[in-house]
């Protein structure tokens, strides 16, 4: 395995993969500092890594045997970012929406999110990430109530620890589940 990296407008010292594909990938987006390329960062290479920046990174990595090219559009906020994700967001096949469980609006801030990305293609399949479940002690009443309301699937999972990525992987076709139980 190994990665072969695109010729997107890219800083190769600061690439940090994250997903997407011809209606086979995932583009990961999320809220301002919410970990989503720490949440790709460890479905591709295991570990916990985070930098912040506010570009799209693209590159390609190998998994499973498929060549999946993968996007970050981190932090959601540059009006230049959201014009350039939406060729992203036309190809891929998940949407996976990270928003940290400690920050406050994160409801605000998926609506947007989901009604852009629905705009853009109301087939793509949407995943909500609740990240940062490691820092969390509260009730998670809320967000059950919000996933079952929207009708989006919820994965709670840690950047830091790795807890829950499997299931991310498991929800994407990422990874073979029997491998994953082989490896418990």
């Amino acid at each position: 395995m190994g990665i072969c990296y695109s010729n997107y407008k890219i800083n190769f010292q600061q690439q940090i993969p994250i997903y997407i594909t011809k209606r086979n990938g995932l583009v990961f987006t999320g809220q301002h500092r919410s970990g989503q390329t720490a949440i790709c960062n460890q479905i591709i290479n295991g570990t916990f890594y985070s930098k912040h920046n506010e570009e799209i990174i693209c590159n390609k990595t190998l998994i499973n045997e498929h060549v999946i090219n993968i996007v970050d559009i981190a932090g959601f906020k540059k009006i230049s970012i959201i014009e350039e994700s939406i060729q992203y967001f036309q190809q891929c096949k998940y949407a996976i929406i990270v928003f940290s469980m400690n920050q406050n609006y994160w409801q605000e801030q998926i609506d947007n999110r989901i009604k852009f990305i629905t705009r853009i293609d109301n087939e793509i399949e949407i995943i909500l990430i609740a990240n940062k479940i490691d820092l969390f002690s509260g009730d998670l009443t809320e967000f059950e109530l919000y996933s079952k309301e929207s009708g989006y699937p919820l994965i709670y999972c840690s950047a830091k620890t790795g807890e829950g990525i499997d299931k991310i992987k498991i929800k994407c076709g990422l990874t073979n589940n029997e491998i994953l139980e082989n490896s418990q």
